[in-house]
C-alpha cells in the first residue's frame, strides 16, 4: 500500500484542509480511530522517525491524549490546528502546537507538532 501514496515529503508539504471546528474535529478523530490500515505517528522535534506503526491499542491512546491536550489550548468553539490531507479518508494529518501559530514575522513556518500518516516517515530536519 505504501507505493502508491508516495513520498512522504512531498506527502507532508502537499495540500491539506484545515479542521476549523470541533465537529470537523471529532469526524476526522472517528475516521482516525475506525481505519483498520496501521497509522504512524512521527514528532519532528522529539527525535527520528519511527520504524514501526502504532498498534490499535497505542493509536487509541494518542488520539485520546492529543485531543486533550488541544481542547485545552484551543477555544471551545475553534480548533484550527489540525489539518489533514482528505478529511473524509485521510492518510495524512498535521497537528499543530496551537500556541506556536500565527505569529505573523516569526521568520520559517512552525514545524507540526504530530504528522499522522499511513506511509514510514522520513526526517522533516534535514
Amino acid at each position: 500500500m505504501q507505493e502508491h501514496l508516495g513520498d512522504y515529503k512531498s506527502k507532508a508539504n502537499g495540500r491539506f484542509s484545515g479542521i476549523l471546528r470541533w465537529p470537523q474535529f471529532e469526524a476526522l478523530w472517528e475516521a482516525l480511530s475506525s481505519d483498520e490500515p496501521e497509522w504512524y505517528v512521527y514528532a519532528p522535534e522529539e527525535g527520528s522517525p519511527p520504524a514501526e506503526p502504532l498498534s490499535g491499542d497505542e493509536m487509541m491512546a494518542f488520539l485520546k491524549t492529543t485531543e486533550t491536550y488541544l481542547r485545552a489550548r484551543c477555544t471551545p468553539d475553534f480548533c484550527g490546528a489540525v489539518y489533514a490531507d482528505d478529511v473524509s479518508h485521510p492518510n495524512f494529518v498535521k497537528i499543530y502546537n496551537p500556541r506556536l501559530m500565527g505569529g505573523c514575522g516569526m521568520g520559517k513556518a512552525p514545524l507540526p507538532q504530530w504528522l499522522i500518516s499511513r506511509i514510514a516517515p522520513v526526517s522533516l530536519l534535514d
